[in-house]
């Protein structure tokens, strides 16, 4: 088979991709991307002009992967989904988990476009669209600052091997008490099948509270 000798933008985006994901950001470098391709540092530097801007291009795409993972079914809640799909993401991809959001050398306007486009789509749920713009931010706000830590503890390694069911149950506790702050914040009522699937606050390593603050008895 005869060797390749022209490569696109594509082709050299995809090699730089396939580096970073296996080595993380620290590998990506002309000549590492050129050994992904099978060719000389040419064909990296004839289209990008320099390796900031092919970096750019491949955080991008990353970017897409994370916000194909949050629009995912994971769950019934659109807003749930957010956060299942990231941790999700995170556990199929900490290279690049690490790439966007602890790693300062590959850091850039990341969060920025993630946290947008999930602002966006809060706007096609069918409850949370009627808080205000600034209830829609913080609420978001609020929750990515739990979720990246739920994440930045699982791919450091402190947290080995969650239990993805315990993951969600966390995310929908957590993300229940922030929704229904934001909700009494904004005026708002939570309709009674959204109030059902918000379901009651659990401390982690207890079970469910009763409204007396007392865990419950789950004597016969």
């Amino acid at each position: 088979m005869a060797r390749k000798t022209t490569f696109s933008r594509d082709d050299v985006v995809q090699a730089a991709f396939s580096v970073l994901e296996a080595e993380g950001v620290q590998a990506v470098t002309a000549r590492r991307v050129a050994d992904a391709l099978g060719a000389s540092t040419a064909p990296v530097y004839s289209n990008y002009a320099n390796m900031d801007d092919l970096m750019d291009a491949v955080l991008s795409q990353v970017e897409a992967m994370i916000l194909e993972y949050c629009r995912r079914p994971w769950t019934e809640d659109i807003f749930l989904n957010m956060g299942v799909g990231f941790m999700q993401f995170c556990l199929a991809h900490p290279m690049l988990f690490r790439a966007i959001y602890l790693d300062r050398k590959a850091i850039h306007c990341s969060e920025a476009v993630v946290e947008r486009s999930l602002l966006s789509d809060l706007d096609h749920h069918p409850v949370l669209k009627a808080l205000p713009q600034d209830h829609k931010e913080e609420l978001l706000f609020q929750t990515s600052v739990y979720t990246l830590g739920i994440a930045t503890t699982v791919v450091s390694g402190a947290w080995q091997d969650p239990d993805p069911e315990t993951l969600v149950s966390w995310l929908r506790s957590v993300g229940g008490l922030l929704v229904r702050a934001a909700m009494e914040s904004a005026g708002l009522t939570i309709p009674a099948e959204m109030e059902n699937s918000l379901g009651a606050f659990v401390v982690p390593w207890r079970g469910p509270l009763s409204c007396s603050g007392q865990e419950e008895s789950h004597e016969e």
